[in-house]
């Protein structure tokens, strides 16, 4: 009787200690720098895919803080959707044909926006082109943003042209340089450059990067199914298909691998986040409802067809921004500690219109770090990891040695 006591008090130390390093784990920090100001007040922070991964889509754990390491109000904010664009067109400064083989397009970004894709108008063709995006401050010294990407289905119907996103890294080069490899097919006609914008420099959606994609088709079932995997979580807003096949007509689904528990078992089952049909004659482009995933699965049902050929699937993020109020003379710090609670500021109950002079700025250096202390903010030993690590091992050895105490006690009898 008494030792059947005793094993519950050991299993819950145990399960206490896991608890406990399973916490520790959890706790993640990181911090960065704001991008120049270069007027006091109002600004927009976008927080980028990595710092909405860093935070698990959650700004609770965010803040500004000033130099003296005060914290500094902000706001989450999200532009309203009546926002309009227009189509600004980027002045193409050089249009070169390289060695026969290489069609390479330079045009300027005179404002230096934050840019994180350019819109092509191309006349019709059925050809498909690889290409890369490099980018340069001053024309000369230039430096790599994607490679060896892909463009395909460059026809319309009913139109003449057609338009083509090109996506890369945020950046905010000066010049931004297009080579398209004529390796396999003659030189395309690219008639136009530009991006759209809104009357705030507003980014429209962010591509996701660091994906691994697996793609495996189960003949008996009729299906294609093409696991997804980011680096880390992501919150997913948007896919692009892009699919050379013709004349296909397919239902696709999102799922997501779940567990749950049903009484005293565990039971592994499919969550369907999202389902909408492939079709030849649209771009094949879906909005989501916003979900948070580092894996998901994509199937596609081929009923009696064969797979498609997908060249590339891309995946995007609507941007989240927060707005604060902020000086020009001073350099902020953003950080992202798990252990902080959502914040309580003034900001939250004032509202804010779409303005011309609102500013976007971005996140810079962002990183990992470990918490180290000053001297001025040392715990008491009482207070520490290390204090409560130990009490945690004389906890353990006195439950030990109460057991095996009562055993001997036991055999003796």
């Amino acid at each position: 009787m008494i030792l059947t006591q005793i094993q519950p008090l050991m299993k819950n130390k145990f399960a206490f200690l896991l608890i406990l390093i399973a916490f520790q784990g959890f706790a993640q920090n990181y911090n960065g720098t704001l991008s120049t100001i270069n007027q006091d007040g109002l600004h927009l922070i976008l927080l980028n895919p990595e710092v909405r991964s860093a935070t698990n889509s959650n700004t609770n754990f965010f803040r500004i803080l000033d130099e003296n390491k005060n914290e500094v109000a902000f706001v989450n904010y999200k532009p309203k959707n009546e926002n309009k664009f227009d189509f600004i067109e980027l002045p193409i400064v050089s249009k070169r044909i390289l060695n026969d083989s290489v069609t390479s397009i330079q045009v300027e970004n005179k404002s230096e926006r934050s840019l994180n894709s350019l819109v092509v108008v191309i006349a019709n063709t059925s050809v498909v082109k690889n290409y890369n995006v490099s980018g340069s401050n001053d024309g000369e010294n230039w430096f790599g943003l994607v490679q060896n990407q892909q463009l395909s289905n460059l026809y319309s119907e009913k139109e003449k042209q057609v338009e083509k996103t090109i996506s890369f890294p945020l950046n905010n080069y000066s010049f931004l340089r297009i080579d398209f490899s004529d390796k396999k097919s003659l030189p395309i006609n690219l008639m136009k450059v530009g991006i759209y914008q809104s009357e705030i420099n507003y980014v429209s959606q962010l591509e996701l990067t660091d994906i691994t994609q697996n793609v495996i088709s189960n003949k008996e079932k009729k299906k294609t199914q093409i696991s997804i995997r980011f680096k880390t979580p992501q919150v997913i807003s948007k896919i692009d298909f892009d699919i050379r096949s013709d004349l296909y007509y397919r239902n696709v689904r999102i799922l997501v691998n779940k567990s749950r528990r049903i009484k005293k078992r565990s039971e592994n089952y499919q969550e369907e986040i999202s389902s909408f049909v492939i079709n030849s004659k649209t771009n094949n482009q879906f909005i989501l409802d916003d979900f948070f995933e580092k894996e998901f699965i994509i199937e596609i049902d081929n009923q009696d067809n064969q797979p498609l050929e997908i060249n590339k699937i891309s995946f995007f993020q609507s941007p989240e921004y927060v707005l604060a109020n902020l000086k020009s003379t001073e350099n902020y710090t953003v950080i992202i500690d798990s252990t902080l609670s959502k914040p309580n500021y003034d900001l939250q109950n004032f509202e804010f219109e779409n303005s011309k002079e609102l500013k976007v700025l971005t996140i810079e250096n962002f990183k990992k770090y470990n918490l180290v202390k000053s001297q001025s903010q040392e715990q008491k030993f009482w207070q520490t990891k290390w204090f409560l690590w130990i009490c945690i091992v004389i906890g353990g050895l006195a439950v030990s040695y109460f057991a095996l105490g009562l055993l001997k006690d036991m055999k003796e009898k």
